[in-house]
């Protein structure tokens, strides 16, 4: 794995990737987005034998991430067109993280600019640090934000606000992110973001995850699905609800007057 993200798996079954280049603000250059690529691989790999069942997506540093490093923009600086699949390979570096079947969570502190908000916004959920700024600032290099940030963002904040932050580059404050829906919680000033997104992401995983992790994807599907294809995902999925251990596991624990223990175990 590259030396610019980690990915490591506690005793509450929560994998963290995390990003460690903070002398660079965690700027976002070839090797990070391989080691994006390889921490989503490694999340898979433990989701499937039932080691990793939720996610927390966070940064070193005093910045979540300040966005792409020049040196990518420098390889682009002849004019010429740059190939599709190079473009849909960063790309596939967010859509890796936000594809697990597990809860994914982002703790943002610091800045948040350009690939690095489009980053956050991968996430399933997000938990925001005081001092935290989101923006996408790629209009200040004559670009567009391209790495989902036009796609993922209109769903949570509305097309005017989303128009209004890449069209003019506009650096959104923590709490004004959550009252607009763009960030889920944030922690007072002087509190620690990493341990309440931690918090979060072990309070997931300690949950049913076949049904929690199956509900980013059909909300996702939701957006561009008509109604009645939607209601078949829907029951297509409650179906691996009804079959899975955790479901027996909450009726017997509410017929004996109990709190669940669940597994996140598929059913047969």
């Amino acid at each position: 794995m590259s030396d610019r993200v980690s990915f490591t798996i506690g005793d509450d079954a929560v994998g963290e990737v995390v990003l460690t280049r903070p002398d660079k603000l965690n700027a976002m250059d070839q090797a990070l987005f391989d080691g994006l690529h390889d921490a989503a691989a490694a999340a898979r790999d433990a989701i499937a034998d039932g080691t990793v069942r939720a996610v927390l997506l966070r940064a070193e540093g005093r910045a979540f991430s300040a966005g792409l490093d020049v040196s990518l923009f420098g390889q682009q600086a002849s004019g010429e067109m740059p190939a599709d699949e190079w473009i849909a390979a960063l790309q596939q570096a967010f859509t890796g993280l936000e594809d697990l079947e597990v809860p994914v969570v982002a703790a943002v502190q610091g800045v948040a600019y350009g690939g690095g908000c489009q980053l956050a916004l991968a996430a399933h959920l997000r938990v925001a640090a005081a001092d935290a700024e989101l923006a996408l600032l790629e209009v200040n290099w004559a670009l567009i934000p391209d790495l989902g940030g036009l796609t993922r963002l209109p769903r949570l904040i509305g097309i005017s606000r989303a128009a209004d932050m890449a069209m003019t580059g506009r650096k959104v404050d923590a709490r004004t992110a959550l009252d607009w829906g763009l960030v889920d919680r944030v922690v007072d000033e002087g509190g620690d973001v990493r341990a309440v997104a931690h918090a979060l992401a072990a309070q997931l995983a300690a949950g049913p995850t076949v049904a929690i992790g199956a509900v980013p994807a059909l909300l996702r599907r939701s957006a561009t699905t008509e109604r009645d294809a939607m209601l078949a995902a829907e029951r297509a999925h409650q179906q691996h609800c009804l079959s899975s251990p955790d479901f027996v596991e909450a009726a017997t624990a509410a017929m004996q007057g109990r709190s669940p223990r669940f597994t996140g175990r598929r059913g047969g």
